[in-house]
C-alpha cells in the first residue's frame, strides 16, 4: 500500500490527508484502504514527512490480501498569510515624526508564540488630528513566527497635540 499525501496551509496541527492505493490488487477486486495520516511536525516547510499508520482494508475482496500497515510520503505545509494591524498612539508635538504603535494580528492560531515589530512614523512632524502613522518593515518573531507570512507595512491614524509653552516677558528699565 502506498500513500500520496496532500499539501496544506499551516493550521497549527500535524493532521494530514493522504490517499492510499495499491498496484497489487488483481482485476476488478473490491478493495480500499484507510489509515491515520500525520505530518512529522506542525511547522511550515517543504518535503515534510507524512506517515500513515493503522492501514486497514475494506471491501468484498479485502480478505484475499495481506499488506503493510504503515506508509510514508512527502508533502508541504505552506505558511499561513495573516494581516498585521497597527494601533498608533497620540503624542504631544516634539518636532520629529517618530511615532509609537502597537502591532497585532487576529490571525495567529491557538497558543502560537508570535510577536511583531516595525518602525513607526507620522506623515509630518506638525501638530494635527487624524494624522497618518505608517509602520514599515514589519517582521514577526517568536517560536512559531516561521509558520506565518505577514504584510510589511500597516497604517493607522493618531493625533499630535500642540506643545504648551509659556512665554515670559522681561521688562527693561527706563531712564
Amino acid at each position: 500500500v502506498a500513500a500520496t499525501a496532500d499539501n496544506k496551509v499551516y493550521d497549527a496541527t500535524t493532521e494530514a490527508t493522504a490517499a492510499l492505493t495499491s498496484s497489487g490488487i488483481l482485476g476488478a477486486d473490491d478493495v480500499s484502504f484507510t489509515g491515520t495520516s500525520a505530518f512529522d511536525t506542525k511547522n511550515a516547510g517543504t518535503g515534510k514527512t507524512v506517515t500513515v499508520t493503522g492501514i486497514s482494508a475494506d471491501g468484498a475482496d479485502s480478505g484475499n490480501y495481506s499488506f503493510n500497515t504503515t506508509a510514508t510520503d512527502l508533502a508541504n505545509i505552506s505558511k499561513l498569510g495573516i494581516t498585521v494591524a497597527a494601533t498608533a498612539d497620540d503624542k504631544v508635538y516634539d518636532a520629529i515624526t517618530e511615532a509609537t504603535a502597537t502591532l497585532a494580528s487576529s490571525g495567529i492560531l491557538g497558543t502560537d508564540d508570535v510577536s511583531f515589530t516595525g518602525t513607526s512614523s507620522f506623515d509630518t512632524k506638525n501638530a494635527g488630528t487624524g494624522k497618518i502613522v505608517t509602520v514599515s518593515g514589519i517582521t514577526a518573531s517568536g517560536t512559531d513566527a516561521g509558520n506565518y507570512s505577514v504584510n510589511s507595512s500597516a497604517t493607522d491614524l493618531a493625533d499630535i497635540s500642540q506643545l504648551g509653552i509659556t512665554v515670559a516677558a522681561t521688562a527693561d528699565n527706563k531712564v
